[in-house]
């Protein structure tokens, strides 16, 4: 996978960074979701979006805004 091209070339992703921005990406949505959903979890949120489209969404929204927030 590449992530951006430089100068005519391509930086390769390194193994690992993936799941490092993957992990940021969880743990920023999960902590706001959290705080602004007192009587859910994102945990909760996961679990259901595994068979309800309307949760999914929800999560995929949550997770998009924390890609924005972190500048990805």
């Amino acid at each position: 996978m590449f992530l951006e091209t430089y100068a005519g070339g391509q930086i390769e992703e390194r193994p690992g960074e993936r799941a490092v921005r993957d992990d940021a990406l969880r743990e920023w949505a999960e902590k706001h979701y959290n705080r602004t959903h007192p009587d859910d979890s994102f945990a909760d949120l996961a679990r259901r979006a595994s068979f309800s489209k309307e949760d999914r969404r929800l999560m995929e929204d949550w997770l998009a805004a924390a890609r924005r927030h972190l500048g990805e």
